[in-house]
């Protein structure tokens, strides 16, 4: 079975006290680069069909896929960061743009330092994410600021240092109750230039990992889920087992 991951790499992350990036694998940097932060608990075909699609269409030089080793809103999850790492590396090693690694730091403004530090001062720095995932980034009741490692005035001071910092290019999700874009980009003072949507296809963003552990815990086929790699993965370890 393929490893990824060192276990001092993997002790040393999640026993880290302050926000930082591990790299498990990476490619030559480029000038324009894309972070794409998630629990990966499995990594999906639609987790990487997001990072093609951005990568094609914003022309990123390099993804950094980054599995975290908490969540911000999850106590914990059903498989260890090493399973988790392990399912990364076989659906992204055959990219190859794409460099991967684990943040300490389960929120993105907290992650700008890191990330900046290991590349060059040229860099341009874009996160990617989902359409539910950026309105929690707004925080509009301010709940997360006391949470953060960086410290924050109000949830105004953090959006306008992630800005300065970085680009957001948020795939498009229609779901009931779905907050109005230009309200939000309003309300919340977002320049558009530091804000890009990215249209996905609603087949592809229904493909949860929430909805692979269901369907392994119900006996049902995860086939076109996840790569088959992870698949066989996910069987041969027995992840997510009821």
């Amino acid at each position: 079975m393929r490893q990824s991951a060192s276990p001092d790499l993997i002790k040393a992350a999640i026993q880290s006290k302050k926000p930082e990036i591990h790299f498990t694998r990476r490619v030559t940097p480029g000038h324009s680069l894309g972070v794409f932060p998630a629990s990966f608990n499995p990594v999906t075909t639609a987790h990487i069909q997001l990072i093609r699609r951005a990568s094609l269409e914003f022309g990123l030089d390099e993804i950094l896929a980054l599995a975290g080793t908490s969540n911000a809103d999850k106590a914990g999850y059903e498989c260890t960061l090493e399973d988790r790492v392990n399912m990364l590396h076989l659906a992204l090693d055959p990219v190859s743009n794409t460099s991967m690694g684990i943040s300490s730091a389960p929120f993105f403004v907290d992650m700008v330092d890191p990330i900046l530090g290991a590349y060059p001062e040229t860099t341009r720095l874009s996160f990617i994410l989902g359409f539910d995932t950026f309105v929690r980034l707004l925080d509009p009741d301010g709940k997360y600021v006391r949470r953060y490692r960086k410290k924050f005035e109000d949830q105004w001071q953090v959006l306008d240092y992630l800005l300065r910092n970085s680009e957001l290019i948020v795939a498009e999700r229609t779901y009931p109750d779905r907050p109005d874009l230009d309200e939000l980009l309003k309300r919340h003072n977002i320049a558009l230039n530091r804000f890009h949507l990215m249209d996905f296809p609603g087949d592809l963003s229904e493909r949860s990992a929430t909805e692979v552990r269901e369907a392994v815990r119900a006996g049902r086929s995860i086939a076109g889920l996840v790569p088959a790699e992870v698949e066989d993965y996910i069987r041969s370890r027995g992840l997510y087992q009821a």
